[in-house]
């Protein structure tokens, strides 16, 4: 009786796919033993860290998942190829597009990271926030676009976020429909051609995508030309084993957060996205500013405030913003404020700071309090330890007394408190 699980020929005898399989990789182990063993070693703990963002129940705080997702908002400042780099380490194997767009007369410019585990099976978009420098002209003037406009679901939303989620938001979506259907979004960048910048021939060197095609440079000769034939297998072997989409996350720092809860909303507005909405397990922000009034703010609560976990470390300024001279804002979602152990939740949340210069200014007071001490500026003499003590301001001494610190805001404070009691594991 002719077996049904037989390759066609084509010169080669037909096997039972199972001792095909078994052969073929025998050979390829034996041939590179220390790569398999090293890949051996980390896959299982990559599997399992899959495994659990995968399975976080929609509308539960997970602390690994926000240590993950703290990792990619911070790094979004950076590169393509350096977030994927992190991800890795973070022991997320993982393949990443980045999405680029700038306009300076709409003053728009929005970076987007798209990142999907190479299984398929979770996707991470990272929003990057403000930068400082060099596009200082571009960014802030956005976040103090403040002026509302209309969403067009409920509400009025922050007229700057609102100008940089729109743009960029269908090629985001592209890729959203494509990893939710099972395809890798290294093939997407391809089919959709999202960049000139970053031709399928040149995808491991251009930053604008990480898709690990490229081979170890430093191999040379047949064993090099082996492992390539032998990797361009294994991309095979994950396209035909990759799953479709089981969990999605949004996240951002800052300005970034913000855009990833402008995403979540279109996410629960657009109908041909509505497979998708089971799928978001949740909307990790850090340092988020309010987005919308409290039209938008109540609308929302209800359809992902459950899912939304905005972190808020210490006196952070950026929370409090838009200020109360711009307008009614209002926050929703689950507040979590940092602890020395790590992140606890908040019941109530944090309100509008009234003018938003006194709470810039009292914000850079107090990262110059943290940063300096004017104690330390005068002499250790026994005279002047009475002039320390009486005459020098305690607004200057004391730097509690500030209600508001920018040094709070910092995206490293974000990650070392996800990633608490573990002191230097952020750069890790």
């Amino acid at each position: 009786m002719k077996n049904e699980h037989l390759w066609p020929g084509d010169g080669v005898p037909n096997l039972r796919v199972e001792d095909r399989v078994t052969n073929t990789l025998q050979r390829a182990i034996a041939h590179f033993p220390e790569e398999w063993a090293a890949a051996a070693a980390a896959s299982t703990r990559a599997v399992d860290l899959v495994d659990s963002l995968a399975n976080v129940r929609p509308g539960a705080y997970d602390h690994t998942a926000a240590s993950v997702l703290a990792t990619a908002s911070m790094w979004a400042y950076s590169s393509n190829e350096e977030i994927v780099r992190m991800m890795d380490r973070a022991r997320l194997p993982c393949i990443g597009v980045t999405l680029a767009l700038e306009n300076q007369s709409l003053l728009l410019d929005a970076l987007v990271h798209f990142i999907q585990s190479r299984d398929g099976r979770v996707a991470i978009i990272s929003f990057r926030g403000s930068q400082i420098l060099p596009y200082l002209n571009i960014n802030w003037l956005a976040n103090i676009n403040i002026a509302p406009e209309p969403f067009h679901a409920a509400g009025r939303v922050h007229g700057g976020f609102h100008t940089g989620i729109m743009p960029v938001w269908p090629r985001v979506k592209d890729f959203l429909i494509a990893a939710k259907n099972g395809e890798s979004i290294c093939h997407t960048m391809q089919r959709v051609a999202v960049s000139r910048r970053c031709p399928p021939e040149s995808w491991n060197v251009d930053n604008s995508a990480s898709c690990g095609e490229a081979s170890n440079v430093l191999e040379h000769g047949a064993r090099r030309l082996s492992k390539a034939k032998l990797l361009s297998v294994v991309q095979a072997l994950e396209e035909a084993l990759r799953y479709k989409l089981e969990a999605l996350y949004l996240t951002g720092h800052s300005l970034g957060g913000s855009l990833a809860v402008l995403a979540a909303a279109l996410i629960h507005t657009e109908e041909e996205l509505r497979e998708l909405r089971p799928l978001l397990r949740g909307i990790y922000t850090f340092g988020q500013p309010m987005v919308g009034d409290p039209t938008f703010a109540r609308h929302f609560q209800g359809e992902f405030g459950n899912k939304l976990f905005r972190h808020i470390y210490g006196k952070d300024v950026m929370p409090h913003l838009p200020p109360r001279t711009a307008g009614t804002f209002e926050h929703f979602g689950q507040e979590y404020r940092s602890t020395p152990q790590g992140w606890t939740s908040n019941g109530r949340p944090v309100g509008q700071a009234r003018i938003g210069g006194c709470a810039l200014l009292s914000g850079l007071g107090g990262y110059l309090a943290e940063q300096f001490s004017v104690r330390g500026l005068l002499p250790d003499l026994p005279a002047v330890d009475w002039v320390k003590e009486r005459l020098v301001p305690p607004l200057l001494r004391r730097q509690f007394l500030f209600r508001y610190s920018l040094a709070d805001h910092m995206p490293i404070n974000y990650l070392r408190t996800s990633r608490a009691p573990i002191p230097g594991s952020e750069f890790l």
